[in-house]
């Protein structure tokens, strides 16, 4: 057990740090206004800013490799070429022919300076005045660059600062070392030609970026123009195709909802709900994903427990969902309103109306492969359960469920689904089935009953932290008046274990069924009519 606690606290930790990570550096760029209006002109730039880099790197990585390589395979090559030239002269210590050997190198390009040297270190020979039996004195700052061939390459500096390169190797006969030879290249001009270079390189990062800077925000200046008339013309929208825009029932940080009249040519009418992104939203594609995936997701239900989608599509730039209109509150209102957990019957009702459009979206296959659609909602709530004042309950609101038929939209670090609602093996970022709607279900019954969320989070390091070990009231505790039986089936949803749950909404459907004939319930959909017009609409609340 103790293990199994440890492995667990070990992936929230794990958990936490990934999300909070991911959300912090996403929400940082989600605030730079100009990346979330020019995000594909950004990374366009930014791509070619990058692809410049490299190949300006590898230009100037080029041209400095060309420069070592004529120095240095000058250099090599004379003391190489010196070395065997005159091992036999050192050997006699042949002092004459070694000082004809040195004044052929006279017209060497660059020297600096050349000596030959006996296996002491004492020159017997070099440019210029000559100081016979001297020992060898390197130039200044010597510093090893590299070694080849048993040629030793370094850099050096003398007396009157000028800048060299030395090459050092040794003359061997019969294997044992009888003398050196050393060769000192002027390297100023080198230096030199690679400052040049470093200069001409970063000289065209600065100007490829000044020039990229420039395009961006000028492209910037064209977006925001355009957006600006965008959203004029968005706000200003009364109609979209055939559907005349009446009230705006609710506005969030995505959509905007309105009741609309649909309006046909041949004079018939509708009164319909329609979604519509915000236009701020509409060049985001992996946004104008979800929203798609909603709509077709949602599209293939049909079920009077599931709010129906009768269109969706794009029409003058506004991208738009147009569903079944619903009369009446959700349930997260109506809880809201009341104050207080609902009557038993009440609460059963609603809750069996879900559990039976859940089972349906659960179970629904593909029309033409007969292939399950594993459909599961993820975002079980009291705000996307709508009752109507006719006593209709209905799920709505698809927008982030998952179907083996739809491509994943979920990105790595990101909950998907109501801090509040969350299953445990959500919040622990695991693989979620049917079950984890369940649970959510779970939530919903016990808030309902009780008036309260069991769950209050203010950042999903919290709920991820929490929701996995929290060990949650038995309902009865908190309410007595709930029967034993209907609170071992709310505690039933609610189990840690995905496998000590309900394993289907038909199965928690029944024990709700079975519960209402136990208890002789009656309350029906024109019983819920009644409450709903009589608490809400009667009374001026609608």
């Amino acid at each position: 057990m103790f293990v199994t606690n440890v492995a667990t606290m070990t992936a929230v930790k794990v958990k936490e740090f990934s999300t909070s990570t991911f959300n912090r550096v996403a929400r940082r760029f989600s605030e730079i206004e100009f990346l979330s209006r020019s995000r594909k002109t950004f990374v366009i730039c930014l791509a070619i800013w990058l692809g410049a880099n490299v190949a300006g790197f590898f230009i100037y990585r080029a041209a400095v490799s060309q420069a070592n390589d004529e120095l240095f395979q000058r250099g090599r090559s004379a003391v190489a070429e010196l070395a065997t030239k005159c091992g036999p002269f050192v050997l006699e210590k042949d002092i004459l022919a070694l000082s004809v050997e040195i004044r052929a190198l006279e017209d060497l390009k660059n020297l600096k300076f050349a000596a030959i040297l006996d296996h002491e270190n004492t020159i017997l020979t070099q440019t210029g005045a000559e100081i016979p039996n001297r020992k060898f004195e390197p130039l200044k700052n010597k510093k090893l660059i590299d070694k080849i061939d048993d040629i030793a390459i370094t850099s050096e500096i003398s007396a009157d600062k000028t800048r060299a390169i030395g090459f050092l190797k040794n003359i061997t006969f019969s294997g044992v070392e009888i003398g050196r030879v050393y060769i000192a290249l002027l390297a100023n001009d080198f230096y030199r030609t690679l400052n040049q270079l470093r200069i001409i390189y970063l000289a065209g990062i600065g100007l490829a970026t000044l020039i990229l800077a420039v395009v961006v925000f000028w492209l910037d200046r064209v977006a925001k123009a355009k957006a600006l008339r965008v959203q004029q013309d968005f706000e200003t929208m009364k109609q979209i195709g055939p559907y005349r825009l009446e009230d705006k029932v609710a506005r969030g940080g995505m959509a905007e909802l309105y009741v609309a009249d649909y309006l046909r040519e041949d004079g018939f009418r509708r009164k319909v709900a329609v979604k519509r992104i915000l236009p701020h939203l509409a060049a985001n594609p992996d946004f104008i994903k979800m929203f798609t995936r909603e709509a077709r997701l949602a599209a293939l239900l049909q079920h009077p427990n599931v709010v129906q989608i009768f269109d969706y599509g794009k029409i003058e730039n506004a991208y738009f969902i147009a569903m079944e209109f619903i009369d009446g509150k959700n349930l997260g209102e109506i809880l809201s309103s009341f104050g207080k957990g609902l009557p038993v019957d009440h609460a059963v009702f609603i809750i069996a109306e879900i559990c039976k459009g859940l089972d349906y979206s659960h179970t629904k296959k593909d029309d033409k492969t007969g292939e399950p659609l594993n459909i599961v909602h993820r975002d079980i709530s009291p705000q996307n359960m709508l009752v109507s004042y006719q006593g209709e309950v209905k799920i709505s609101d698809f927008g982030i469920s998952k179907a083996r038929s739809e491509p994943s939209l979920t990105q790595a670090g990101v909950i998907k689904g109501k801090l509040a609602y969350l299953s445990p093996e959500q919040a622990l970022g695991e693989a979620v089935d049917h079950r984890a709607d369940l649970y959510a279900l779970g939530l919903v019954i016990y808030e309902t009953l009780k008036g309260k969320r069991i769950y209050q989070f203010d950042s999903d390091f919290e709920a991820i932290r929490a929701i996995p070990r929290m060990e949650i009231e038995p309902l009865k505790n908190l309410r007595p008046d709930v029967p034993e039986e209907l609170n071992r089936i709310v505690m039933k949803c609610l189990e840690k274990k995905k496998d000590s749950r309900y394993q289907t909404a038909s199965d928690l459907y029944a024990d709700l069924t079975a519960f209402k004939k136990e208890l002789k319930i009656t309350f029906d959909a024109s019983d819920l009519a009644t409450f709903m017009k009589t608490y809400f609409k009667d009374n001026g609340k609608a």
